[in-house]
């Protein structure tokens, strides 16, 4: 291939550099000059034989790749290796070969470089006019330095990437993160698209947690797994951490490379490139004493060939020491922290400081220095690119001292030259347009967490006024309007982080959060916008430890409140493990203060979810416990409401006969207390209807031997007349939610199939009712319950199955392969139990098999129902065994 080719003459052209500059024969340099001439001409034929290779369709071409073009470095050194891989993996898109990578991954430690490796190749490919593509769209998900306390959202990316790429409707839905990621991935992945996805770790579980690496965001692996099945251009991702997503495609279609540190060659020639002078005599022993070093080869191997330290040091010896390689001793390298990613680059950035500190005899230089660190201080108040507006609130109003008094009187040419100082160095970079006016700064997330950690540390008064300015500015600056976009509430969400950092955590949750975000009852951002993440990202900064401890500047009413805020969100972006702990905490706090309604709630909370996580013992124990509290209190819609939860609950374990009765002690309380609506509705309603078809369902799924009995039709019937009428109040009422209408429309749809299958009708043209249940699934998707979804996407592939839709696109293989990625990502065991049993149930006459065997899925199914208690399931099990059983030993 023509990537292998210039991956072998890229290699070569970096050796040859490092022996020219190691040459003192002037015979030898002009060699060696020859020898690189020649390189560097055959690198650029390869290269064009791949960048001018044209398509053989006609399109039109759209780019939005100004998150990352600007990262592109004149010079790459040192990933020779990987480049030629990007051209490779873009040939293959040109040719359509079917087997090439649909998603490419670069994993690396921080300052490594790849970023950089990515906005260069992209840049070569937007020099020669985009050669056989047809889109390019990149994006930043800004990382906020290496606390794992900072979370980052898909919301404002979603929007803007559906938009690029032609469905303003669904960027503008309040649908989930996970809907839109498999919108996103079907636009992308029908067109030779390049999308680009940076720094993704943010939107990843930290190593050390309890679920390692694996994404948090619904929306990105819906994206990233569509991709990898279906694509017909390229997706590359750049982060800190393995995705162990995608392992079941990194064989094949989303191979995951591991960017390592410079080689020795490579670091050599990094420092050169950035006028570092040194001896190129091999005297110096290495660390484990088997070799000798020059002075160049031992600092690359001190700092472990660390990209963003070489860069870092490299301009630091060249700025303060006229390229001394000498004055590295300057710089306490072995005092960096081994184990910490960032410690090495933390040592350079101290030199630097004390660099900046002392610079210069005059006046005038000194003067310099502090205000060149007065910039990067402040860049340390940011978790992303710092706007001008926001820059000119800090270093244009009344000086904050030690942090922006060095900008008292100086020019604007002045804070320009220091501006162009820190570029040079590699420190900053900077945004302007075309009329040279400044739009944003930014600089590596490495070096903002470094400043960071110094202002916080040692001068937290300043830290706290920057942040206090910040919070002030965005406040006062941002007019929402009365519908707000995403993007016009992203100033708020910035000034809720501020000002927690201000230590004023009670005007930020109550004036922002609440007022202005929420929009108070209304739940805007949530329930207008789908804004769940953005949601999720303000609110961990009113949080010291996620999600335990609160900062004490809220009282105890907030932070209860806010913790139950965090449950629902958390459940709602399907993280459900996440969300035990917030809902835990505020259960308990309601009962140390014997606050019996909210302790109730909390405990009717808990038991749901730990239903949905296969926690079924202590489900029934929690909902018994919420009705002994709720009944100390007078909200008699709460007493009904945890009395079909304990119901519900006591259902899924088997007990049918005394969960009819909490069912049938909740109704008696809702007809006597509201006589206008004398059924139980809703989600309660959905509940006991579930239990009134257990029996139908049971029989219905038999295949042959089905007695018609009169009481499975009655029950049918029953629940019909059940969803019907309170399918008649729900259109007769005001703002009833889309959960409500999804749950209706199942439990019509069901009855109606149930009965059907039965009576043993033909469903060539299923009934009007039957029909209900492609609505109900379509609701619970914009309803954004995805702990309801995987519920209507077995009832409809099961009804699929029947009408001959079976595998494909939009068939019973597609609704059960997507109900067992929300369940699995939950987890929910008991609904991977269900699908379990559904694809052995419908699919085990097939010959071939979609999912490996039916006897595999029948024994994991009875492992989970075994495992969590799950004895609703028992003999619907028992009657898949039999029938599985009779039928391979009639087909020996």
């Amino acid at each position: 291939m023509v990537g292998e080719a210039l991956n072998v003459w890229r290699n070569k052209l970096d050796f040859l550099q490092v022996e020219e500059a190691k040459a003192s024969d002037p015979t030898q340099k002009f060699s060696i000059a020859e020898q690189i001439k020649e390189a560097k001409s055959k690198i650029a034929e390869l290269e064009n034989a791949i960048l001018t290779k044209k398509p053989d369709d006609h399109f039109s071409l759209s780019v939005d790749i100004s998150r990352i073009d600007k990262y592109a470095p004149v010079e790459l050194i040192g990933r020779d290796t990987e480049l030629a891989l990007l051209y490779d993996a873009w040939e293959k898109v040109q040719n359509k070969e079917p087997k090439r990578p649909h998603v490419l991954t670069f994993v690396a430690l921080g300052g490594e470089g790849k970023t950089s490796l990515v906005a260069k190749w992209m840049a070569e490919l937007a020099g020669r006019d985009w050669p056989g593509c047809e889109a390019a769209f990149a994006w930043s998900f800004y990382s906020r330095g290496t606390s794992d306390q900072n979370m980052a959202s898909s919301d404002i990316f979603f929007k803007e990437a559906l938009t690029f790429f032609g469905d303003k409707e669904m960027a503008q839905s309040p649908q989930g993160a996970y809907e839109k990621g498999k919108r996103l991935a079907r636009l992308v992945g029908e067109r030779r698209a390049l999308l680009i996805l940076d720094g993704l770790e943010p939107l990843q579980y930290a190593p050390t947690s309890s679920m390692p690496s694996e994404l948090k965001d619904s929306g990105i692996a819906a994206l990233l797994k569509g991709l990898a099945a279906t694509s017909c251009g390229l997706c590359i991702v750049t982060t800190r951490y393995s995705i162990p997503d995608l392992r079941a495609f990194r064989q094949n279609t989303a191979p995951e490379i591991e960017l390592l540190r410079l080689s020795r060659i490579a670091g050599v020639h990094l420092l050169q490139s950035l006028g570092v002078r040194g001896s190129y005599f091999s005297n110096i022993p290495s660390n484990d004493d088997k070799e000798m070093l020059n002075e160049f080869e031992k600092l690359v191997e001190d700092v472990k060939g660390h990209a963003l330290t070489l860069n870092l040091l490299g301009s630091y010896l060249r700025d303060c020491h006229d390229g001394d390689i000498r004055c590295r001793d300057l710089i306490k390298l072995e005092e960096a922290d081994a184990e910490e990613q960032s410690g090495h680059a933390f040592r350079v950035m101290d030199a630097y400081v004390s660099s900046f500190e002392n610079s210069g005899k005059t006046v005038e230089d000194k003067a310099k220095g502090r205000l060149a660190l007065a910039i990067l201080r402040i860049m340390g108040l940011f978790d992303r690119p710092a706007s001008a507006d926001c820059l000119d609130a800090l270093w244009k109003n009344r000086f904050i001292p030690g942090l922006t008094d060095p900008f008292r009187r100086i020019s604007d040419a002045q804070r320009n030259k220091a501006l162009t100082r820190l570029e040079v160095a590699k420190l900053l970079s900077i945004n302007r347009d075309v009329a040279g006016r400044l739009i944003s700064l930014d600089t590596h997330p490495l070096v903002r967490e470094y400043f960071a950690r110094q202002l916080r540390e040692k001068n937290p008064a300043a830290w706290r006024a920057g942040h206090r300015r910040l919070f002030e500015h965005l406040m006062k600056t941002t007019y929402e309007g009365n519908k707000p976009t995403l993007e016009a509430l992203q100033p708020l969400y910035q000034a809720v982080a501020h000002g927690c950092h201000a230590g004023r955590q009670g005007e930020a949750f109550e004036k922002v959060y609440k007022k202005r975000i929420l929009r108070g009852y209304e739940g805007y951002s949530m329930f207008k916008l789908g804004a769940f993440g953005s949601d999720l990202g303000a609110l961990v900064c009113f949080f010291e430890i996620p999600w335990s401890t609160i900062s004490s500047a809220l009282n105890n009413d907030d932070q209860a409140w806010l913790l139950n805020q965090v449950a629902v969100i958390l459940r709602a972006l399907g993280r459900l493990t996440e969300a035990i702990e917030p809902m835990q905490a505020a259960a308990e706090w309601a009962l140390r203060k014997q606050n019996w309604v909210n302790a109730g709630l909390g405990a009717d909370n808990l038991s749901k979810l730990e239903l949905m996580l296969g926690e079924v013992a202590r489900a029934v124990t929690n909902s018994d416990k919420g009705i002994t509290y709720t009944d100390r209190c007078d909200n008699i819609f709460n007493r009904i409401a945890v009395r079909t939860t304990h119901a519900y609950t006591l259902y899924q374990a088997g007990h049918c006969t005394e969960a009819e009765k909490f069912f049938h002690e909740a109704e008696i309380m809702q007809a006597k207390h509201y006589p206008h609506y004398p059924l139980l509705y809703s989600t309660l309603g959905f509940r006991y209807c579930e239990l009134l078809l257990n029996n139908a369902e049971r029989e219905a799924g038999k295949d042959e031997g089905v007695v018609k009995k009169e009481e499975l039709f009655d029950s049918c019937r029953a629940v019909s007349e059940r969803a019907a009428q309170t399918l008649k109040w729900a259109e007769s009422a005001s703002g009833v939610s889309l959960l409500d209408t999804a749950t209706i429309h199942l439990m019509l749809g069901r009855a109606a199939f149930y009965k059907a299958l039965l009576e043993k009708v033909n469903f060539q043209f299923p009934s009007e009712d039957i029909s209900y249940i492609d609505l109900a699934v379509d609701n619970l998707r914009r309803a954004r319950h995805q702990d309801h979804l995987p519920s209507g996407l077995l009832t409809r592939a099961w009804l699929r199955f029947v009408v001959g839709s079976r595998t494909g696109p939009e068939s019973a293989q597609s609704d059960l392969d997507e109900a067992w990625e929300i369940a699995e990502r939950g987890p929910m065991p008991l609904f991977m139990a269900d699908i379990h049993l559904y694809r052995a149930r419908l699919f085990f006459r097939k010959t071939e098999y979609p999912w490996g065997s039916p006897q595999y899925d029948l024994a994991e199914a009875r492992r989970l129902i075994e495992k969590h208690g799950y004895w609703r399931r028992k003999e619907e099990l028992e009657d898949a065994e039999a029938a599985i059983k009779k039928w391979l030993e009639d087909h020996r």
